[in-house]
């Protein structure tokens, strides 16, 4: 059988990068007057990095915008490594790797972001838990292929 609960945990990653890049280009389409001001003072402040000029501004949007689509990507390639295990303790590894880092965003938006990235990182962590602490990470479509052929 393969785990809900650790689909659920990656799909949490896939939708807090998705929407963190969403919300970003949002804010920059249609940007509080607040928000001018401070990408005002960020582009104001431009220095040399690695031999380029840049400002404060795009390093901090280059930054963040990554960010989020690493953070997809990583709910992605949790998604793939279920798919493609060839073993059940392949896939409990990878659930142990989500636990750990899922608690440490957590605790990471906890202390400096707003409530979705701690709703949704709180979600990954409970799912991975559930996933790793009740023997429900199992197999997928190869690991039945495995099993039938081995039978």
């Amino acid at each position: 059988m393969r785990s809900s609960f650790y689909r659920t945990g990656a799909w949490f990653w896939i939708i807090t990068g998705l929407g963190h890049t969403a919300g970003d280009i949002a804010m920059r389409i249609s940007p509080s007057d607040a928000d001018r001001e401070f990408d005002a003072t960020l582009r104001e402040h431009v220095f040399s990095l690695m031999g380029t000029h840049t400002s404060h501004y795009d390093l901090f949007m280059g930054f963040s915008l990554a960010m989020g689509l690493a953070t997809a990507l990583a709910g992605l390639l949790f998604l793939m490594l279920e798919r493609f295990a060839a073993e059940p303790r392949q896939v409990r590894a990878a659930a142990i790797v989500g636990l750990g880092t899922s608690s440490g965003m957590l605790a990471l938006s906890i202390a400096v972001f707003p409530l979705p990235p701690i709703v949704f990182f709180t979600i990954a962590s409970v799912a991975f838990a559930v996933a790793v602490f009740s023997g429900r990470v199992s197999t997928s479509p190869a690991h039945r292929l495995n099993a039938d052929t081995h039978n």
